[in-house]
């Protein structure tokens, strides 16, 4: 599945995510101009036709730079790019949700999903099976019961052998802005590690 594949699955399925669209070019920004961004805009490769995969990727771009900046990444790409662009935020927790067959693992740490993802940090790991809570490594209450319900809404996607990222914004805002298969994820981190 491609990153654009995964995000409309999330979209789908309703679960909350970043006011997002996907555009070739600036000439198809559309909710771009209606969004209110707080510290900016996320312009990232999420699909490529008949090109090699180039990561084209911008954090906290203020918003009168991002039509041209979404034009400057598809002429590095010859035109065969497609983006999604959505406001840029500050992280207060995030972490991932791994969903398998009868069971689900969610991961949290404090701050940016980087310190979970390639620092190892974990400050709660949280283990269910059968749809019930069975087993707390770290700090129960790192998470409410709140923000588990929120998290565990990934289940709405009857599919299993995924890792979706979330996050919870320094503005309360709860979000799905990533899902992988599993096989896929592990394919990825082999090429990059080995």
């Amino acid at each position: 599945m491609t990153i654009c594949q995964g995000l409309k699955l999330i979209d789908k399925a309703g679960l909350p995510h970043p006011e997002w669209e996907f555009v070739k070019s600036s000439k198809d920004l559309d909710k771009f101009y209606k969004i209110k961004d707080y510290v900016g805009w996320t312009i990232r490769t999420v699909d490529i036709k008949g090109a090699e995969w180039n990561n084209l990727y911008i954090n906290w771009l203020i918003k009168d730079k991002v039509p041209a900046q979404i034009d400057k990444f598809q002429n590095q790409q010859k035109g065969k790019t497609v983006f999604v662009v959505y406001p840029s935020w500050k992280w207060k927790k995030g972490g991932t949700i791994l969903i398998e067959k009868n069971s689900e693992i969610i991961e949290a740490v404090e701050g940016e999903i980087v310190n979970l993802m390639r620092h190892g940090k974990i400050d709660a790991s949280y283990y269910y099976k059968n749809k019930k809570l069975f087993q707390v490594i770290g700090e129960k209450k790192f998470l409410t019961s709140r923000e588990r319900r929120k998290i565990l809404l990934a289940r709405k996607m009857n599919k299993k052998n995924i890792i979706l990222e979330w996050g919870i914004t320094t503005r309360g805002k709860f979000i799905f802005y990533r899902i992988e298969d599993i096989r896929e994820a592990g394919k990825l981190l082999l090429e990059k590690y080995l």
